[in-house]
């Protein structure tokens, strides 16, 4: 194996453990603060399939996704340290563990149409 292919073997996996952290904390965030996809789709703009995608580590997230994660887990007062092996530690205020988790809002189903005799 060239030296080359091995470096783009190691940018692969690198890639692959940096996709897998930003799921942990993803999942992390909403785990204490107990929110559904719906409820962070709704609070970030990001839709609940996208977030879902995510989660499963199915998607690269784009910049502004990542931005709109972080601006409010920012707002909320959370900190991701990345620490030197390619772990993380999350800081959580006491306050995002007082919070009550949003009200899930029902999505509107559409209502089937009569039928004539």
């Amino acid at each position: 194996m060239s030296r080359a292919q091995g470096g783009r073997d190691a940018d692969i996996v690198s890639m692959a453990h940096r996709r897998r952290i930003f799921v942990a904390k993803l999942r992390a965030f909403r785990a204490v603060v107990r929110w559904s996809q719906d409820a962070l789709a709704m609070r970030t703009g990001i839709t609940q399939r996208a977030i879902h995608m995510l989660e499963e580590g199915n998607t690269e997230p784009r910049r502004a996704t990542v931005a709109a994660l972080d601006r409010i887990w920012q707002a909320m007062g959370f900190t991701f340290e990345d620490l030197p092996d390619g772990a993380f530690r999350l800081t959580v205020p006491a306050t995002a563990l007082d919070q009550a988790p949003p009200r899930h809002v029902a999505r509107k189903r559409p209502v089937p149409a009569k039928r004539q005799p």
